[in-house]
């Protein structure tokens, strides 16, 4: 990172009313700033801790889109940081006195993290622009991942060509340039913007992908945003919502996937480039058991069914059923009588799975499922002929006993 500088002394701040006295902005004059010194103008305390006020910092604050920097201040660790007219306040866990000259350091991995981020934001943002007309209507960079929205959609196949070519200016290595145009050159000039800009209009120029109005800090090459990595695309609202990662948290997703793709290679005992027919096959065999369980359980319940007597009320107990199974078995105990019926089966967590159903018209065993999931810290519904759920009684006894009267002739 560069080198350390030292600001304040002699800051004609000191000399005005230090409640509104502007910041200097350590981190436009060098991004790679992490080492400071400054005057501390004001510290006041705040519900999470104080909030403190200097002639000059490099922590850059919360803002378009980008988080706040953190580190420490003076001893004292800097949690959040935030703008307000023009002042930069720096929350602490400790307070400073005012007119102290203290030391800031930024913590580095994160300011290359966020940099990372938003660099690699604005390249895939240009280059979605330049290739399909797509504006970005938000983004936001999460501690895990960043995403971007945009005003159209965007099909799998234009955001693969989107995230290559935005890699390729990576690649390239292309310059990130920041300026703050005169009025006149700045009418004439092309550049995104989600909101029309008065005033100074700070622009951010990365060669080859984008030329966009920001006020958040970034790369100063392109190489350094690493690699951009697309994780997810979704429909949202009108358009799209893209998930990336860049640079350091691409690699952390990355080697997390390789790790996980070895461990499935191994389970499966295929190949690293046949894992997904090998998984293709696992899901046929498996939908093949399930047909074969379910039959074999459709003759079990038969057999079941074919002892209810014409009128009883049965409550049956089937061990490892999920479900489906249990609903199954409920309505082939329907077939066999008009009174209620209820089927059940442990359920993992604790507690049962159950159904509930009548045969005939008129039946409507919805009241009883109410009256069961209030007894026992149940859930569930349905319809008036049959209601799935769960409860959470530990023992089948007490269950046996709700069933008994309230099924009662």
């Amino acid at each position: 990172m560069g080198p350390s500088a030292r600001a304040g002394e002699g800051c004609c701040c000191m000399m005005m009313d230090t409640l509104h006295c502007e910041t200097r902005r350590l981190y436009y004059e060098d991004v790679e700033m992490i080492h400071f010194t400054a005057r501390v103008l004001s510290c006041e305390q705040a519900k999470q801790g104080w909030l403190v006020a200097l002639s000059a910092t490099a922590f850059y604050p919360e803002g378009g889109g980008q988080p706040a920097d953190q580190g420490v201040l003076g001893g004292v660790r800097v949690l959040d940081v935030h703008e307000k007219d023009g002042r930069i306040l720096h929350l602490t866990d400790g307070p400073l006195a005012p007119g102290e000259e203290v030391s800031g350091e930024v913590d580095p991995v994160r300011r290359v993290d966020t940099m990372q981020q938003h660099t690699g934001e604005h390249i895939l943002s240009g280059i979605l622009h330049r290739l399909f007309g797509a504006e970005n209507v938000g983004f936001h960079i999460g501690e895990e991942a960043v995403t971007i929205d945009t005003s159209i959609p965007i099909t799998a196949e234009q955001l693969a060509e989107a995230e290559y070519q935005a890699n390729v200016i990576i690649w390239a290595d292309m310059p990130v340039r920041v300026s703050w145009p005169k009025p006149q050159a700045l009418a004439a000039m092309e550049y995104r913007s989600k909101k029309e800009l008065e005033g100074p209009v700070r622009i951010v120029e990365i060669e080859g992908a984008d030329r966009c109005a920001c006020c958040g800090i970034h790369m100063e090459r392109a190489g350094q945003v690493g690699v951009i990595k697309v994780l997810s695309l979704q429909n949202y609202k009108r358009g799209s919502r893209i998930t990336i990662a860049c640079g350091r948290r691409a690699f952390a997703d990355y080697r997390t996937k390789c790790a996980e793709h070895n461990e499935i290679s191994v389970l499966l005992s295929a190949k690293a480039n046949q894992i997904a027919p090998a998984v293709h096959r696992l899901a046929e065999e498996n939908e093949g058991l399930k047909a074969r369980l379910a039959a074999a359980e459709n003759k079990l319940f038969a057999r079941l069914a074919a002892e209810i007597r014409p009128g009883a009320a049965p409550l049956l107990v089937c061990e490892g059923l999920a479900p489906d199974g249990v609903r199954r078995l409920c309505c082939a105990l329907c077939e066999k009588t008009d009174a209620p019926c209820a089927a059940l089966s442990p359920s993992a967590g604790g507690g049962y799975l159950y159904a509930l159903g009548q045969a005939g018209d008129g039946a409507d065993v919805r009241p009883l499922g109410r009256a069961l999931n209030e007894a026992f810290d149940g859930r569930g519904g349905g319809k008036p002929g049959l209601v799935q759920g769960s409860i959470a009684a530990a023992g089948i006894g007490a269950v046996e006993a709700f069933w008994k009267e309230h099924t009662a002739p």
